[in-house]
């Protein structure tokens, strides 16, 4: 029941916080945000090629949120 609620969170975080980036570059950190309970959820469910793609998303995230500081 609670990866119910941890991948219902993480989808909805990830369309709030997608639509909202382009308004102020701190939305990126609900973007982190989303994607550790996507990577708690993957991880938990055992789906290695989704877990390394989450990876790549929690980097992307971090370094669009640090890009977005310097502009």
């Amino acid at each position: 029941m609670l990866m119910r609620i941890v991948d219902i969170l993480a989808a909805i975080l990830t369309v709030i916080s997608l639509n909202l980036v382009s308004k102020h570059y701190k939305w990126w950190l609900l973007y982190i945000v989303s994607t550790i309970f996507y990577l708690i959820v993957v991880i938990y469910n055992k789906i290695p090629g989704l877990t390394i793609l989450g990876i790549f998303l929690f980097i992307t995230g971090i370094k669009n949120y640090m890009l977005g500081g310097r502009k």
